[in-house]
């Protein structure tokens, strides 16, 4: 075995992003979101993990009754199901 000294992203220009980039700006995006907790009612929350049980759901802290929630990700947006809404394909 030989061992290299190139580092991980060389060839890589400042405009590519990188995948910890976009973890990072996911991880952003889901920190925007106004969370309530279900159990005390307080928006005095924080983005605890994007991911939760499921890839569909974020956990967050409250830190009005310290309880950690999950919250559905949801962007407002119908996903494309691949039929028409009158529910034919």
């Amino acid at each position: 075995m030989s061992s290299s000294n190139a580092t991980p992203n060389a060839g890589r220009t400042d405009s590519e992003p990188t995948d910890e980039s976009d973890g990072d700006e996911q991880m952003k995006e889901s920190a925007n979101v106004e969370a309530v907790c279900p159990f005390c009612g307080s928006a005095d929350t924080e983005l605890e993990s994007t991911f939760g049980s499921e890839v569909s759901k974020s956990q967050f802290y409250c830190n009005g009754c310290h309880t950690v929630f999950e919250r559905i990700k949801y962007d407002g947006a119908l996903p494309d199901t691949g039929r028409d809404r009158d529910g034919t394909r």
